[in-house]
């Protein structure tokens, strides 16, 4: 053998090679699993003012520097609040909705008149206020009973509840006593005056003193305040001639401790392409697909459309999410608002991929970041080797990359695996479905977890449905309300009707929540899409 020829061969048995880089996707000889993913209460953050008070709290309005204090109370380090003192916490509490917090002072009210103390939350947006007044106190005063809790969804006019609660509350709130409220966001599109399916519930010394059915809707942030509470005349210096007009601070806390299923499960949406464009057909997951919640022409023009389903706005209502090639790295994306029956769009954007085109990319819609915004996942093929995600941030209307990473797992051929989104693990997340339609005997999915960037495996199993063939279609779904996405298997030609096989994502896969057979006749036909 020539010798160039042996250093050639040497040099191409050093190159990368792809089945070992990337292995074919299957099921591992000891399946997996997981569990949901808040389990116990977990910190967010917490301010015990062992530190500067500056580096994390901004004064608000005519608070100044010179009317907080850093000092040791009663053996503990604290900040005292002089009157006309007002503090924001410069975090906000994530917003995630779903999630339920927990959050918490302790405090040091005066006893006397002359000052209004409080500890409360607000978001930025006074249409949207949701103000949780988790205590506000007078001393002894009697003004609301000597102590105030409230929740007001909207400024301009303040609108809201107001609860004078003094009978519930120690007499002695000039000792040391820890004031909580908890509370569960809703999604961003949601009436900020809605009663929401969990209260937020206000706490002193864990004890629960009131509750409200209504939640906030947008991010929250935390004030201190102690500000004069008396007649314009006796104006600045009421309150100071009180002995002790200071509120002290021991320690401000925030937890996540638990989330809360939105308890409205997905209709199912199949669309049709006509002459003129599109038309859509809406399964109300609530008859168990029995009967049509909306049948529509929807607005869009021209044919050559994708379509994927999803939640744009936070509405809790399922968009559809209609995307069209306008050359090869360049795409059209026309959002549907589910909220009105699909009459109007949300949305029109134009999304580039400079990479490698658009022409072969599978779309989904899904929450990458918690936000209660569905985000736009593009998912395709890197130089032929390797599957890759793209995920456009539905916040900036698709114009921003949240995520942008390989997947460990090669091209996946379309006539055997299936792809959806859904939060397999309750997280808040939209994690990838990867469902091999004919691993072996059955059925199986492969789950990758949204909240590390779609690099570790939530599950990998076998599931109780049988090998399928190209015909069927998957979703994911949350079919029986306990916050997971199941696996949604269709079956678009079983005897003249279209079929839903829900597989539980609780119990690995391994049980059907329930099988279907809809109002819908076969959509085999290739002018039909089903989107969840």
């Amino acid at each position: 053998m020539p010798s160039w020829l042996q250093e050639l061969l040497v040099l191409v048995s050093m190159l990368p090679s792809t089945a070992t880089g990337v292995p074919a996707l299957e099921v591992p000889a000891v399946p997996v699993t997981s569990d949901v993913a808040v389990t116990a209460p977990s910190q967010v953050f917490a301010d015990g003012f062992d530190a500067p008070y500056a580096d994390r709290w901004t004064h608000v309005s005519s608070s100044t520097a010179d009317k907080v204090t850093q000092a040791s109370v009663d053996g503990r380090t604290v900040v005292e609040l002089r009157p006309e003192a007002h503090l924001e916490y410069a975090t906000e509490v994530p917003f995630e909705p779903g999630t339920t917090y927990r959050v918490s002072a302790t405090l040091k009210m005066p006893r006397e008149t002359g000052v209004h103390t409080s500890f409360w939350l607000r978001t930025n947006d006074l249409q949207r206020a949701g103000e949780i007044d988790v205590v506000e106190s007078w001393g002894d005063q009697k003004q609301c009973s000597r102590v105030q809790v409230a929740y007001y969804w909207r400024y301009a006019p303040p609108i809201g509840e107001v609860e004078c609660a003094g009978d519930r509350y120690p007499r002695d709130m000039d000792a040391w006593h820890t004031y909580a409220v908890e509370f569960t966001y809703q999604p961003p599109g949601q009436d900020p005056a809605a009663e929401a399916p969990a209260p937020t519930r206000y706490f002193v010394d864990g004890v629960e003193t009131w509750s409200t059915p209504h939640a906030p809707v947008s991010a929250e942030h935390l004030r201190l305040q102690n500000k004069r509470n008396c007649p314009d005349e006796q104006q600045p210096t009421c309150g100071e001639t009180s002995t002790t007009p200071s509120m002290y601070v021991d320690a401000v806390t925030v937890e996540v401790v638990g989330r809360v299923p939105s308890g409205v499960p997905a209709d199912l949406t199949a669309i049709r392409e006509t002459e003129a464009g599109a038309e859509a057909h809406v399964l109300s997951a609530a008859s168990g697909y029995a009967i049509y919640s909306n049948q529509t022409p929807l607005p869009i023009e021209g044919r050559g459309w994708r379509f994927t389903g999803g939640d744009y706005d936070g509405d809790l209502a399922t968009d559809v999410y209609a995307i069209r090639m306008a050359g090869r790295d360049t795409a059209q994306v026309q959002v549907l608002d589910g909220g009105n029956y699909l009459h109007t769009s949300l949305n029109h954007a134009t999304i580039v991929e400079r990479r490698g085109g658009l022409g072969r990319t599978r779309f989904l819609a899904g929450d990458a970041d918690g936000d209660g915004r569905d985000d736009l996942y593009l998912l395709s093929n890197r130089n032929g080797d390797t599957a890759h995600l793209t995920v456009l941030d539905a916040d900036t209307d698709f114009q921003t990359r949240l995520i942008d990473v390989d997947l460990p797992v090669p091209p996946l051929p379309r006539d055997r695996w299936r792809m959806a989104a859904g939060d397999y693990n309750f997280d808040g997340r939209d994690d990838l479905y990867l469902v091999d339609t004919q691993a072996g005997a059955n059925t199986a999915v492969h789950v990758l977890d949204a909240r590390t960037q779609f690099t570790s495996w939530l599950a990998q199993t076998t599931t109780a449905a049988p090998a399928l063939d190209s015909s069927w279609v998957a979703t994911a779904a949350d079919d029986n309300g306990d916050g997971r996405a199941d696996l949604v298997l269709i079956d678009r030609d079983a005897g003249g009707a279209t079929e839903t096989h829900s597989l539980d994502a609780a119990s690995g896969f391994a049980t059907y929540t329930r099988e279907l057979r809809t109002v819908l006749g076969p959509t085999t036909d290739t002018t039909w899409t089903i989107a969840d």
